[in-house]
């Protein structure tokens, strides 16, 4: 899995999430898109940590951390 294609993802989850809250809350005032918009982003930033966390669990990416000596044998 590429990180840039994770990312484009999480932002499209972000920005659905949001647009989807909104439209499901009835009132469209100035405080509630301010407050949706800034939990659309954490709720973005959460999926795309969970989803690169299950990728790593299934072997579809690569770990955060590279090791600390990738040359050496044990």
């Amino acid at each position: 899995m590429k990180p840039a294609l994770l990312t484009s993802c999480s932002i499209a989850f972000a920005v659905l999430w949001t647009c989807g809250m909104l439209w499901s809350s009835g009132t469209i005032d100035l405080a509630n898109v301010i407050i949706l918009s800034a939990c659309g982003a954490l709720a973005g930033v959460a999926w795309y940590y969970a989803m690169r966390w299950v990728f790593q669990l299934m072997h579809l990416a690569r770990p955060s951390d590279p090791p600390a000596n990738p040359g050496a044998e044990r």
